[in-house]
């Protein structure tokens, strides 16, 4: 065949090696300093940004003040001050009192040089958080990619989804809206607060009074909704797995009837979920109208109090206006400071959720460096393997297995004997560390070797293939960058697909949908085999690859892997005798140990399992 695939994507290379180099996360300071990398810049442009604006929202009170004061009303102008000098720079108090629009204008001015800032903070805000989040989803799909078979075993998908989906979204959320604005709230509620005091000393007391009461109470208001946070993004993720589940198991609900016991069960999740936001919304609502209630009580007090001052001749006119908007500027970032407190809980669950996937360090560790020699007469050996899972049951015992160049191996079995255990083992996809014995590939312990360069030595066809949203022909040539046609139709050949081509609509440019839910389950194991024989790997795993076939089917493809693939090494798993008769050797498992091995010529003479079966299936007694 000599087609040339061993290479996978630069861009996923580099993705992969940036994921095994990433440090473990300390905590959300760490988790956040390593992700706004690339984007940091904009976020500070952001803050600064925002900081100016802050200090141009200060000047028109100032502006609206003076005017009050010294061109309308009846106070002297004093000699020295920022107030005196612009006064004094446009004609003075007599010739803007004529020309009332020079300050109207300047209004207009400074607020469209607010407006421009934060249009310009804005704009740098969506790049970095843009940047920010396009980082994180990159860093999440690399990592959970690498993350080792029995960890996707035990995490639901639906829940993974939702995690990097909907948490990604609330801590974007969070770090462009609330977190970029912090350095703006500060600086306002400063700024506010130094020109209060320098208008009227007790009147700021009064309104600096209500920020403890208005940050405890978010502070006491966080502490409470952490938990109720968490409790509806495990609810969510718990309805996602639902859904994800029903979506791509449809055939079986509807084989045995369970729409309305799937439809029930949804149900009851969701009105879980459901009646926890509502909880949620309801401790929200009584957060939000409390703060309402006493930002209202601030503002009413200051507004009095500041009304009877004015009276009394404490304060101008024009300072009273300009302490009123002064405070309504205060109001807004103590507000803003206590809802940054408030929906750092919910962030704070997200990013939880998060480093929980992106702390799962994985256990597949690429370290192995040692180049592919034949050190020995055997291409693959198994010496005295044993594997056991979590619950230290053994799943095999003591295996002995020998596999040389070029052969063709059969392995048989009861259901749960071991034989994909095998193969997982051989192409490293179970917990290594729970192996006893030594697996050798060309003469080398496989742990030895790179484990993503020892993965493109082997092509496997699962059982139950999965099959991508695309063609026929994307599907077949999934394993391999820039494939030929030729070579695609050719290994459809191969795998009997060509017999079916003509009955689709588009011959190998049929689009097949999610998971090929328009094909068959022996048409998509004939895709697989396709796929597997086109990479033209040093060793092809068949796991009972052929049990959806019919037998003439079957008989055609492992006639033709015997003749036109004889160079390639083998390994086929099977139920059916018909299947492996034709194998060089074939080993036989029953529950997880290898009984006996050698010829189909030699079992059949022996007593044992393999005999037992051979009568069974042809119905012939020896």
């Amino acid at each position: 065949m000599g087609i040339n695939c061993g290479k996978l994507r630069s861009n996923q290379g580099d993705n992969m090696k940036k994921t095994e180099n990433r440090p473990r996360f300390a905590g959300k300071a760490s988790f956040l300093r390593y992700e706004l990398k690339g984007s940091l810049g904009f976020f500070v442009a952001t803050m600064l940004l925002s900081a100016a604006a802050a200090l141009t929202e200060l000047i028109n009170p100032r502006i609206i003040s003076c005017v009050i004061d010294y061109v309308i009303g009846n106070e002297v102008l004093p000699e020295n001050g920022i107030e005196s000098f612009f006064i004094r720079s446009f004609g003075g108090t007599e010739y803007i009192g004529k020309h009332i629009y020079i300050p109207a204008l300047a209004v207009i001015g400074v607020g469209l040089l607010s407006a421009g800032i934060k249009y310009l903070s804005g704009a740098s805000n969506s790049a970095g958080a843009e940047k920010f989040v396009k980082r994180l989803r990159n860093t999440l799909y690399a990592h959970t990619d690498k993350l080792p078979m029995a960890w996707h075993q035990k995490n639901p998908a639906g829940d993974m989804i939702q995690r990097c989906t909907s948490d990604v979204e609330t801590v974007k959320n969070f770090v462009s809206a609330q977190l970029t604005s912090f350095v703006r709230i500060i600086l306002l509620i400063v700024l506010s607060m130094f020109f209060m005091l320098k208008i009227n000393v007790r009147l700021t007391l009064i309104a600096a009074g209500f920020i403890p009461i208005i940050v405890g109470y978010s502070l006491f208001f966080h502490s409470r909704i952490g938990k109720t946070f968490m409790k509806a993004d495990n609810e969510e993720g718990v309805v996602s797995s639902i859904v994800q589940e029903n979506l791509t198991g449809i055939r079986v609900v509807r084989a045995f009837g369970k729409e309305a016991y799937e439809c029930d069960r949804f149900i009851t999740k969701n009105e879980n979920y459901t009646m926890l936001w509502v909880r949620i919304m309801r401790i929200l609502s009584i957060f939000w109208s409390m703060g309402d209630f006493i930002s209202g009580l601030q503002v009413m007090l200051v507004v009095i109090l500041g009304a009877v001052l004015c009276v009394k001749d404490d304060i101008t006119a024009g300072n009273y206006i300009a302490f009123v908007s002064y405070n309504a500027m205060l109001t807004w970032p103590v507000r803003e400071l206590g809802r940054t407190i408030a929906d750092l809980s919910r962030a704070g669950v997200s990013i939880d959720r998060i480093m929980y996937i992106m702390n799962s360090v994985p256990e597949e560790l690429d370290a192995g460096s040692k180049e592919f020699k034949e050190e020995s007469d055997a291409l693959i050996s198994f010496e005295k393997v044993s594997f056991s899972y979590k619950d230290g049951t053994d799943v095999l015992t003591d295996i002995d297995l020998e596999v040389k160049k070029g052969e063709k191996i059969g392995i048989i079995g009861g259901t749960g004997s071991g034989k994909s255990t095998l193969t997982d083992l051989l192409t490293r996809l179970c917990d290594e560390d729970r192996v006893r014995g030594v697996i050798k590939f060309m003469g080398r312990d496989i742990r030895e070797y790179s484990l993503t360069d020892y993965r493109r030595r082997f092509s496997k066809v699962q059982q139950e293939p999965f099959l991508f949203s695309g063609t026929i022909a994307e599907n077949i040539g999934i394993s391999c960058e820039n494939i030929s046609r030729e070579q695609i139709d050719s290994a459809a050949r191969d795998a009997a697909l060509d017999g079916i081509i003509d009955t689709f609509t588009n011959g190998l440019d049929t689009y097949v949908g999610e998971r090929g839910v328009t094909l068959s389950g022996g048409q998509k194991q004939r895709c697989a085999i396709a796929a597997g024989l086109v990479k033209n790997a040093d060793v092809l795993i068949l796991d009972d690859s052929f049990s959806a076939l019919d037998a003439e089917t079957d008989e055609r493809i492992r006639k033709t892997l015997y003749e036109k693939y004889s160079g390639m090494t083998m390994i086929i798993i099977a139920h059916r005798i018909t299947t492996i008769a034709g194998c060089d050797r074939i080993y036989v498992l029953d529950k997880g140990r290898v009984t006996d091995h050698g010829t189909h010529q030699e079992l059949i003479l022996r007593k044992g399992i393999y005999r037992d079966i051979y009568e069974l299936q042809s119905g012939r007694q020896i």
